[in-house]
């Protein structure tokens, strides 16, 4: 049987943006494995193979292409800024200079590779896609992570009222349609488009998985590691993590606090743990490969969340990165997502209290026979069910329907 030729826009840096990076890069090795011939185009990156898969980057406005990088983090102060709102909300669903100019190289460049099918990741890359894929008359789809209206009125930025909102999503809507089909990463996030959107085209499910990094848990002795291994932004609470140290102090428990030094609120944390003496270790590596080596000698994998439909929308993909090591996790409750963890047995649920939280991790770390339980069924469950092989499926079924 013939396969296709698939092509991926994305348009982070791999290292801006870790769960979409990750399901990018899975999804694609996933593809590979099942013999498509798959291509990322990014703005952002350098023409490089990474774990196999090829990047192609996407060239822009000349010689400004050498700083568009620099461009990326302003834009991105730009659009989550209160003041500009009306700069970025109201205009990122509408064709411009530069959705034409990413769509003018994309094209170039399927037309050189002979592609077959384009996946637009995420709901801001659809300009440019459609124009591209119109251009080269192959079909579309569209890979939702979440909904950029509701990630903004998560932030504060806007209010559902608001003009902005409301324009986006009449836009999306409009622009969701003329696509081939809709990946989604949740149940709630499918009944949330074919709601919201009338989208009566195919929307499959391919939730976040994971890929087993042990074939075995080793023994963790003390001091016990906490890690919190996602982005330290305004939407993960990672506060309720921090307020809850000086309670697990008072407790007198031998144990190490590391966390990712990146994301917009990584100064603020930062200076608590230095004004409270907290010791926390701030890391970064510069492969996901270092990354997991380093968590497999953790001992409880930390997943903080804020409660809002953004949140309920898109699970986060560390909590597959914390049991692809075998790692148990506390998390907050906000219903959605977080009951896998008390469904699939892999972990502790709280409320979101700092002394609720330090007392899910008393609990887990205090009873080493449910820890090892917690630890293997979290790696048996990215082994025989949230794994990306396994869960690609529907896409394949998909992508065979329409290319």
């Amino acid at each position: 049987m013939r396969r296709s030729r698939i092509g991926f826009l994305f348009l982070h840096p791999f290292s801006e943006s870790l769960g979409s990076t990750t399901r990018v890069l899975e999804i694609a090795k996933s593809l590979r494995r099942k013999g498509y011939e798959v291509v990322i185009y990014d703005p952002f990156e350098k023409e490089q193979l990474v774990d196999g898969v090829k990047v192609r980057k996407i060239r822009l406005f000349g010689p400004f292409d050498l700083i568009f990088r620099r461009i990326y983090y302003a834009l991105k102060k730009i659009y989550y800024g209160e003041k500009t709102k009306k700069l970025t909300a109201s205009k990122i669903f509408r064709e411009n200079a530069f959705y034409r100019s990413i769509a003018k190289d994309l094209i170039k460049k399927i037309t050189q590779d002979k592609l077959e099918l384009l996946v637009i990741e995420q709901d801001f890359a659809i300009v440019p896609g459609i124009l591209a894929a119109k251009e080269t008359n192959i079909p579309a789809i569209v890979d939702l992570h979440n909904i950029t209206a509701e990630e903004l009125v998560a932030a504060g930025i806007i209010n559902y009222e608001d003009e902005e909102f409301l324009e986006m999503q009449k836009e999306l809507g409009a622009l969701l349609n003329e696509t081939d089909g809709i990946v989604v990463v949740s149940e709630a996030l499918r009944n949330y488009v074919r709601e919201t959107y009338n989208f009566n085209k195919d929307i499959v499910l391919v939730p976040p998985s994971g890929r087993p990094r042990i074939s075995k848990i080793p023994q963790r002795t003390p001091p016990y590691k906490l890690i919190y291994a996602g982005l330290v932004s305004y939407r993960e609470k990672v506060d309720l993590f921090v307020k809850s140290l000086p309670y697990l102090n008072e407790k007198g428990f031998k144990f190490e606090t590391y966390m990712t030094r990146k994301g917009e609120e990584l100064n603020k944390i930062m200076q608590v743990s230095s004004q409270k003496k907290l010791k926390i270790n701030f890391f970064w590596f510069k492969s996901r490969r270092e990354l997991f080596d380093f968590m497999k000698t953790c001992h409880v994998g930390i997943l903080t969340s804020s409660k809002n439909k953004a949140r309920e929308l898109g699970p986060p993909i560390k909590l597959l990165d914390y049991i692809s090591v075998g790692l148990p996790v506390v998390a907050n409750y906000i219903g959605g997502w977080s009951e896998i963890i008390e469904k699939e047995k892999i972990g502790i649920l709280t409320d979101s209290t700092p002394k609720d939280f330090a007392n899910g991790i008393i609990e887990l770390i205090s009873d080493l026979e449910n820890y090892y339980r917690y630890a293997n069924n979290a790696l048996n469950l990215v082994r025989e069910k949230y794994n990306w092989d396994k869960s690609i499926t529907p896409l394949i079924n998909l992508i065979s329907k329409i290319s």
